[in-house]
């Protein structure tokens, strides 16, 4: 993966990169340094899909955080 951008603030960090099993950019939400999700828009720019991990284990975040780092994300897909 070749990673493009990067975006980071008060423990939420976001990285944005081209996987080769993705046509699109994704953009990588990690918290503490913990990846908890990633935004994709594989089926068109104006239809962004969340993908979590469900392998980690449990990850509690901030509410105001976590939608700070989705916008931020979609931003830096745009």
């Amino acid at each position: 993966m070749k990673n493009i951008d990067q975006y980071s603030d008060k423990g939420l960090t976001i990285v944005v990169g081209s996987p080769i099993d993705y046509d699109s950019l994704v953009a990588y939400i990690r918290v503490d340094g913990k990846q908890i999700c990633l935004l994709q828009q594989e089926e068109g720019k104006d239809k962004f899909k969340i993908e979590f991990n469900t392998y980690s284990t449990e990850v509690i975040v901030d509410f105001d955080l976590f939608l700070k780092g989705i916008e931020e994300a979609k931003k830096c897909l745009l």
